[in-house]
């Protein structure tokens, strides 16, 4: 707290000179109203006093020369009354008004001429949501104590409340923004993930889990229990200068407070698995997978009231969870043919042959055949198929199981409120969280826990409220949010080596033995201290504030061990022949004679498998200040160091009766994150530099190593002194103006249009940025990489390339840690680091040279944001809302990779590298020899060797060496494995692989019709229905604050940094039509309702007191790509297939399952088949069109039924509930493209019949059943 003594220093100065405070106005009401006589004319001069009957705090204010008063920055709470006196006027009185946080509520009132000492009593129970005649906010206001009289799934956080909001998606978009940009605050203190902004998403092998808070977009660090939240609002759009950092939804909750009377409960909540349904994939599988096991107690209690009346008030929340359940996990596993040796390929027939042990060794050029140690250590570890969904379908099968997925968490919340005297108040909260987790799911059954994850979040806060006379409020607060979260592994039998079956570029053959022995922790204290002013000057309410936030992220990453490629990979992708002479002059082809070439997988991967050959070995180490290099699984260590400002001022302006304008600025500072140990580095490039310089060098042919600059990393960082470079420049003019009105017309006060405009920034990139510095930092993480075999000579490679010892480990191969780097170090050059290579540079030619860096121009993006609406109270106590909502985010964050494949002709013929891959990859398509191809005299004039070969040409040798890429047109790997032919910099940089920069190339724009009618309790219903109509358009949607993705699949990368527009297409989470919905009917039987009511005693309890309730959501698909294993712009970024087809029809959602496929899920499509023909693979750099296909649709519906037994009196009761949660037991599926990461890639428009393919359920959030039914009930004392 250091740091804010000194920053409190600065604002007492700050005050003292302007009376002005600094602040982020999110955790209190207001109210707002015209006075008028029975003609309607406005009444000046009428005292209006509103008083908190539950603490007897009072306001007062005094309406203008229009009759318009305004209360601002009051307390939210539920039991308000408004007194209205004016001389020669009865005296008006309105009760039970309730004022929700973050909202001006709109109270008007008429008085009728007579005596002052006659009152009128008003009530105003009936109606919490009103239309809102102050600003054009769009968005909910819900009560948090309706949770408890609906089906809600979490207790441990109100985030049901998130997802019953207009323009919000399942996945954490908000009017789409990107789903780390929303914007949380609890008391007005932030309490966002700081370092992921909530964006994270867990693949917990059953399949992604949606909604806020797991799938993304909402994080509450220290928690905020269901029985805790007093207010709730949501902003959608349409917010204020006054509102918090971030470009998407704005929500604020307050917590409860004690009150004179004592009031609290005590719950029990449960689930087990005699409660639930088996999930669907459960079920499709063979054998039967039985329901995962399930116990889940929700369990505590709450208490508030009185320390001293009227004066000193207290409130206490206790919530534990415990769940011992497991959650469904897909594997893909080796067939049992495969364990014994043997391999099974598909053949030119169309059918299939199996090769045992004895015949496999045939094939192999060094004589030894299949490693028999590793066959047994993959018989004993991997377990027996059980599905077909996954893998190849011929030597590796699919396997689901149940892991444990346990959770135990404790949440405590308390606070405390004061009143110092009758204008001020103090108050403090302090919340803690302790939570005991899995963070990935066991590998394989029988694995003791491998990766727990583990919360130790807690947050505090100290508040003042000071009511200045009559027309002044001052709130300011100081507080304090730790998130203190671990993901160790726990079980690591393989010590520092890490195994994988991929070679980095075409699908895995079987999942990974055991999980990586990577793990994470940060500890992020963010001190906040803010206050808000506000002042009321005749027509005119003034604000001024602002946030002050000092951040220290202290992450921890163990990333420093070594990755292993068994089976292909290295130099090596793919293997040669069956055609003569194909593996070179005099050898034996290395496949048989009856491959099916377009399916060659089937047999190259499993031959290298089972061969025990090691394709790499990439070892990461980490060094510490003074350049020693540490043990491997040492981890890392950073403190970053961050600040955050934002100031504002604000003026509503009441221009007439029926008019509200307000209008105001946002000042924004986030400074440059900085190490505060010195262990920073920096490059001096900004992607338009060195891209530029790339793009000048091809256009002029012009090659050799000293055609391109090298890009060196220098110390950086403010703790390395005032000279040293920060990551990016500092920017002070992120000012962001906010307009808007509400205009209630004199002829319909019923009904309100609105509207406003302005300009709203993103958040800062510190989880990306200590990423990089963790794992591309280069003075303080080096990776060394030790890649087999010859590129285009898979026959000398599989010979000689080095196998697993009789260990199966790497005892035969040399690890040790490069030199220590020193500034200004050159990444991947040197005469050391590429003496293995036919040049320095050598990234390219390595193959594994990935890197990020943060572009030192990057700049702060922004999104111009607009909305229109109107709002009309109608018939039955309902609120209708229209609102058309705009945003066009700019200067988004994005990575693109420098490296990306750029055109280069020769000199000779005029020929460019790309006319000349086309060439080869239509003709293998084609079926042609690759000695009868047309010979393209690029490939024989720029290769500076003869690429190794039977043939004479380069062209044929290159077709039939490298064939996997030249057929599939990968151009990226294509353009790597000729590195050491050409000269350097030729089609790609030389001294990277991949070199993403995190810069703003990104943009977007969105539509939406957001459609709410509220209903306010009456007649025992009350509901929200919210519809959404929207679309979401850009050229990449993964959010800002984030690691990227520098391996398969390219995540995160623009397509095409030439060419940025020819990735736009529908967003990733693009939803065109979305259905929210929540009732609760109070069954019309019994005490105080309309049938006996007054029965006797037995009969109320038989019949009065019952409830019924639900929630709804359904949504239609979400856009997803093709994927062609193909690398085109760059060596990371897999392509879009190209349609070719003329049946569109064959390409539309159609979910199937076809019954002769047990376990094999569920397609997309009608016909897997006819889509994938539809199909063919990127041609030189023309690629297929990004997000083309749509997902299934989503539907889920909750169920509740409750019934109220009076224990004593009106004054304690017993709840009882039966809520069941997916009652229809309706299965929902994830898009194909969750498939991308887990063993085989069903993406592949090649597959075949698995394209479309669909292995992973929908699993709402806080459901532990992978999405399917769960019933739930529960007992609940409140008093």
């Amino acid at each position: 707290m250091k740091n804010l003594v000194k920053i409190t220093c600065c604002m007492l100065a700050m005050l003292a000179f302007s009376f002005v405070a600094v602040s982020h106005a999110q955790d209190v009401s207001g109210m707002t109203g015209v006075v008028t006589d029975s003609s309607g004319a406005a009444i000046p001069a009428v005292a209006v006093v509103l008083t908190n009957t539950s603490t007897g705090a009072k306001y007062s204010q005094e309406t203008n020369s229009i009759g318009s008063y305004r209360f601002a920055q009051i307390p939210p709470g539920q039991t308000y009354s408004a007194r209205f006196t004016a001389k020669g006027f009865a005296t008006v009185t309105v009760s039970n008004i309730p004022l929700l946080v973050n909202q001006v509520r709109t109270q008007n009132a008429t008085l009728s001429v007579g005596a002052q000492v006659s009152t009128v009593e008003v009530t105003a129970s009936n109606a919490e949501v009103t239309i809102d005649t102050s600003d054009a906010l769009v968005g909910n206001d819900l009560d948090p104590a309706a949770l408890n009289n609906l089906p809600v799934q979490q207790r441990n956080n109100p985030l049901a409340l998130f997802i019953m909001q207009p323009g919000v998606t399942d996945s954490g978009s908000v009017t789409g923004a990107r789903s780390d940009q929303n914007d949380v605050t609890l008391d007005g203190l932030d309490v966002n993930d700081f370092a992921t902004g909530g964006a994270t998403q867990q693949n917990k092998g059953a399949g992604v889990f949606q909604g806020f808070g797991t799938g993304g977009g909402i994080t509450i660090v220290g928690n905020a229990p269901v029985d805790s939240v007093e207010e709730f609002q949501g902003g959608v759009s349409g917010n204020e200068a006054a509102t918090g950092p971030a470009a998407g939804g704005q929500f604020a909750m307050v917590t409860k407070s004690g009150t004179n009377h004592f009031h609290g409960d005590l719950n029990e909540y449960h689930r087990d698995t005699s409660l639930t349904a088996n999930d669907w994939f459960s079920n499709d599988a063979s054998p039967i997978v039985p329901r995962q096991h399930l116990i889940h107690n929700q369990f505590g209690g709450s208490i508030g009231g009185p320390i001293l009346r009227n004066r000193a008030f207290f409130f206490f929340d206790f919530n534990d969870s415990k769940i011992v359940a497991g959650s469904v996990v897909n594997r893909t596993v080796p067939s049992a043919a495969l364990r014994a040796g043997s391999i099974t390929y598909d053949n030119t027939s169309g059918g299939t042959t199996t090769l045992t042990a004895a015949q496999v060794a045939k094939y192999d050029p060094a004589g030894i055949g299949v490693d028999q140690n590793w066959l047994t250590f993959i018989d004993k570890r991997f377990p027996t198929p059980n599905q077909t969904a996954g893998g190849d379908k011929l030597n590796s099968l699919g396997f689901t199981f149940n892991a444990p997925d346990n959770n135990d968490e404790t949440d405590y919340v308390s606070r405390i409120d004061y009143r110092l005297n009758a204008s001020m108040n103090l108050w403090g909260r302090f919340s803690i969280t302790r939570d005991q987790a899995v963070n990935q799911p066991n590998e394989f059954p029988g694995d003791p826990v491998t990766s727990p994850q583990t919360d130790r979040s807690y947050a505090f806060v100290i508040g003042h409220t000071w009511v200045i006379g009559q027309n002044k409020t001052n709130r300011v607060f100081l507080g304090e949010v730790v998130q203190k979260v671990a993901n160790p592994i726990s079980y690591n039998p393989t010590g520092s080596t890490a195994y994988t079956f991929g070679d980095g570029a075409d699908q895995s053959l079987t999942s990974n033995p055991y999980i990586w022995p990577g793990a994470t922790a940060r500890r992020v204290p963010n001190e906040q201290l803010g206050d808000d002013f506000s002042m009321t000057s005749g027509r005119h309410t003034w604000q001024f504030g602002g946030l002050i936030k000092d951040i220290l992220a202290h992450d921890t990453t163990v990333g420093d061990y070594n990755v292993t490629e068994i089976g292909l990979g290295g130099q090596t992708f793919s293997l040669c022949g069956p055609a003569a002479g194909a593996c070179g002059a005099g050898n034996p082809s290395l496949r048989p004679s009856d491959l099916d070439l377009s399916h060659k997988f089937t047999w190259d991967e499993p031959f290298a498998f089972l061969l025990g050959r090691i394709g790499s070995v990439s070892s990461d180490y980490n060094y510490n200040a003074q350049g020693q290099a540490l043990k491997q699984l040492t981890g890392d260590q950073r403190f970053y160091r961050n600040y955050q400002t934002q100031f504002y001022a604000q003026d509503t302006w009441k221009a007439l009766p029926g008019l509200s304008i307000t209008y105001g600025v946002t000042y924004q500072w986030f400074s440059v994150p900085y190490e505060i140990h010195g262990l920073e580095s920096t490059e001096p490039y900004s992607f338009n530099e060195y891209f530029g310089a790339r793009v000048q060098q091809s256009n002029g042919a012009q090659s050799g190593t000293g055609s391109l600059p090298l890009i060196p990393y220098v110390l950086g960082g403010k703790g390395n002194g005032s000279g040293a470079p920060p990551l990016y420049a500092p920017q002070y003019r992120n000012f962001a103006p906010h307009l808007g009105f509400a205009w209630n017309p004199g002829f319909d006060k019923k009904l309100v249009i609105n509207g406003g405009a302005g300009v709203v920034y993103d958040r800062t990139v510190i989880e990306a940025i200590q990423h990089l510095q963790d794992g591309y930092s280069y003075l303080f993480q080096q990776t060394k990489g030790n890649t087999y075999g010859t590129a285009g000579d898979p026959y000398d490679s599989i010979k000689n390339d080095k196998r697993l010892d009789a260990n199966n480990q790497l005892s035969n191969i040399t690890l040790t840690p490069p030199a220590t780097p020193t500034p200004p170090y050159q990444p991947f050059s040197g005469s050391v680091y590429c003496a293995a290579y036919n040049y320095s540079p050598c990234g390219l030619q390595d193959g594994l040279a990935f890197n990020e860096t943060i572009d030192p121009s990057l700049q702060t993006p922004y999104n111009l944001v607009f909305n229109f609406g109107v709002q009309r109270q109608v018939p039955w106590d309902m609120i209708l809302k229209v609102n058309f909502v705009s945003r066009l985010g700019r200067k988004l964050l994005a990575q693109e990779d420098a490296n990306q494949v750029l055109d280069f002709a020769d000199p000779k013929s005029g020929e460019k590298l790309s006319t000349a891959f086309a060439s080869i990859t239509q003709q293998s398509r084609q079926g042609i020899d690759p000695g009868k191809m047309t010979v393209q005299p690029w490939f024989e004039n720029v290769l500076s060797t003869h690429f190794p070969g039977s043939y004479t040409t380069n062209t044929a040798n290159i077709a039939a060496g490298i064939s996997g890429y030249t057929y599939n047109g990968d151009f990226g790997d294509f353009v790597q494995s000729i590195s050491s032919y050409v000269p350097a910099n030729v089609g790609s940089a030389a001294q990277f692989s991949e070199n993403s920069f995190h810069d703003n190339a990104a943009f977007s724009n969105y539509d939406g019709l957001l459609v709410t009618l509220q209903k306010n309790l009456s007649h025992g219903l009350n509901f929200d229905f919210n519809y959404t109509w929207s679309h979401s358009i850009d050229n990449l949607s993964f959010f800002a604050n984030s690691q990227g993705d520098t391996g398969i699949g390219g995540i995160g990368l623009v397509c095409d940094a030439i060419h940025p527009r020819e990735c736009r297409a529908s967003s990733d989470f693009d939803i065109r039509n979305n259905f929210t919905t929540d009732a609760t009917y109070q069954l019309p039987f019994g005490k105080g309702r309309m049938f006996a009511n007054s029965g006797p005693l037995w009969v109320d309890e038989a019949i009065g007191g019952w409830d019924v309730s639900g929630i709804g959501e359904w949504h239609g698909g979400y856009p997803w790509s093709s994927a062609s294993n193909a690398y085109v712009a760059s060596y990371s970024n897999d392509a879009p297939a190209i349609f070719i087809g003329t049946d569109r029809a064959a390409i539309q959602t159609h979910l199937t399952k076809n019954p002769t496929w047990l376990g094999s899920g569920v397609s997309d499509f009608a016909d897997a088949n006819k889509a994938s023909a539809q199909f063919e693979g990127p041609v030189g750099f023309q690629i297929g069109p990004r997000n083309s296909f749509r997902g299934p649709g989503f539907f889920n519906a909750d169920f509740g039924l409750a019934k109220n037994f009076p224990v004593y009196k009106e004054a304690v009761n017993l709840k009882f509930r039966a809520d069941a949660f997916n009652a229809l037991n309706h299965p929902n599926f994830e898009n194909p493209a969750e498939n991308v990461f887990n063993g085989y890639d069903n993406l592949d428009y090649q597959s075949g019949s698995g394209f479309g393919q669909i292995s992973f359920p929908v699993v709402p959030s806080g459901n532990e059943n992978n999405g399917a039914r769960v019933l739930q009930l529960s007992l609940r004392l409140e008093f």
